[in-house]
């Protein structure tokens, strides 16, 4: 038998084979594994897509109009409500707003479970810190997402991580896409304030912004909107929202509502301490010549290990009865939200150790809750700066930066000393308290009845 006899009998031997039943099964087998490899292999690309680094910010994941992973209706609806979002929470104009919506869907096809693990970004936005934290951990800073937690990457909660951080270190884009007048200029602005990617790096996809700026800005009716520089913005802690607030309010019953002076609120220190320069006691609606947003508290006699081991000399105690809304760690200090029964929320400050309390906990006036400290935006960084800031508004959603919509005076509620001058007849700028940095000393007992017991 030569060659070619050899090769046609193998060759009949493998049709023989191929059609017999067993043949058959192997075969479909084969070809079900190579299709569903090749489809695994296809979605790994989709979601992976783009760069592994950038400069500890957000990241975009690469994704072409193609590549949505979105549908387009829900895609849609996303764009809306990011739209929304920015004009409505952030002050956006309808410029400003289409440049974020136009970068968010370069980044993530507005698909708020886009994720990049080799990044660790994901989310619209594309925050890093999700499963690793190569490039920081800012999609966990607000605390409503949780690393590699997907039923935590929800719109409503990455509005709120937006929310947040345009309160704090990223106010700089926030005015700048409320003062925005071009939809295509404000997709570069935000690409380069918020994401830290430069416009020659080639992850911007200048042109793919451009277009999808102007859509927006077209399909939403973005010219007739005005920006407002002075809504939103929380001093680093923008709350989560009122909507959610009630469900797990322990004290939502209570008949305590709080009043003025020292009926129902204490202050946050105790025994002698002195109120720092850049106190404002009382605060004017609409004013921009404030730079500070509530009352810095230091009490007297402080050391190093009062701050550093949490000693109650550096204790911080809550002013009213209430329960914890949030305890955040942003970059070195601790900061506790509180949520009162009067329906009004506190801000504690600069911590620079874990807080007392967690969030949830049902807390009472006069209850140690935190400590003093110079964390923050604290200067300078040393023990002769340390104190509590505290803040107070009357509702989560406008923050308590300065000039929030709904940031609240101190002075109404607290039993502050009357050498604190009221708004308006202070010599000093932006409403300053006499003796202030730090070295007139008052005393707790002496104006708060409650905490002197």
């Amino acid at each position: 038998m030569d060659a070619e006899d050899i090769l046609n009998s193998l060759i009949k031997l493998v049709l023989r084979f191929l059609f017999s039943v067993k043949g058959l099964i192997i075969s479909a087998v084969l070809i079900v594994g190579t299709l569903v490899l090749a489809f695994l292999f296809a979605f790994i690309v989709i979601i992976a897509g783009g760069s592994e680094d950038c400069d500890n910010k957000t990241e975009g994941n690469g994704l072409t109009p193609g590549q949505n992973i979105a549908t387009d209706q829900s895609a849609d609806k996303n764009a809306k409500a990011l739209f929304d979002h920015m004009v409505k929470a952030e002050g956006a104009s309808g410029a400003g707003a289409a440049g974020v919506v136009a970068v968010a869907y370069r980044e993530s096809n507005l698909n708020p479970q886009a994720v990049n693990p080799g990044g660790g970004v994901a989310g619209i936005l594309q925050w890093s810190g999700w499963f690793n934290q190569v490039n920081g951990n800012r999609i966990v800073s607000e605390g409503s997402i949780k690393n590699g937690d997907m039923s935590t990457l929800t719109m409503e909660n990455e509005l709120k991580l937006l929310h947040f951080e345009l309160g704090g270190s990223f106010s700089s884009a926030r005015k700048a896409m409320a003062n925005a007048s071009d939809p295509t200029e404000a997709a570069k602005e935000w690409s380069q304030t918020y994401e830290g990617v430069a416009l020659s790096d080639g992850q911007t996809k200048i042109s793919l912004i451009d277009q999808y700026a102007k859509k927006y800005y077209q399909q939403f009716g973005g010219s007739s909107i005005k920006g407002n520089p002075a809504l939103g913005g929380a001093n680093k802690a923008a709350q989560t929202g009122d909507q959610n607030d009630d469900a797990n309010n322990a004290n939502k019953c209570s008949t305590d509502d709080g009043g003025s002076g020292a009926d129902g609120y204490g202050l946050p220190v105790k025994g002698e301490y002195t109120l720092g320069t850049g106190t404002y006691p009382s605060y004017t609606q609409g004013s921009q010549s404030h730079d500070h947003n509530g009352v810095d508290f230091q009490s007297k006699g402080l050391s190093e290990n009062d701050v550093r081991s949490g000693t109650d000399k550096a204790g911080v105690y809550a002013v009213h009865n209430g329960t914890v809304q949030q305890v955040m760690h942003i970059g070195d200090q601790y900061v506790v939200v509180i949520k009162q029964t009067d329906k009004r929320y506190s801000y504690y400050g600069h911590a620079l150790i874990q807080p007392k309390v967690k969030v949830g906990d049902v807390v009472s006036r006069g209850q140690l809750i935190t400590y003093q400290g110079y964390g923050g935006d604290v200067r300078p960084k040393s023990l002769q700066a340390a104190h509590v800031h505290f803040g107070l508004a009357k509702s989560s959603a406008g923050g308590f930066g300065p000039d929030a919509p709904n940031i609240l005076s101190p002075a109404d509620y607290l039993p502050l000393p009357k050498e604190v001058l009221q708004d308006g007849t202070s010599s000093g700028p932006n409403d300053r308290v006499i003796g202030s940095g730090f070295t007139k000393v008052f005393n707790a007992k002496s104006t708060d009845k409650e905490s002197g017991k």
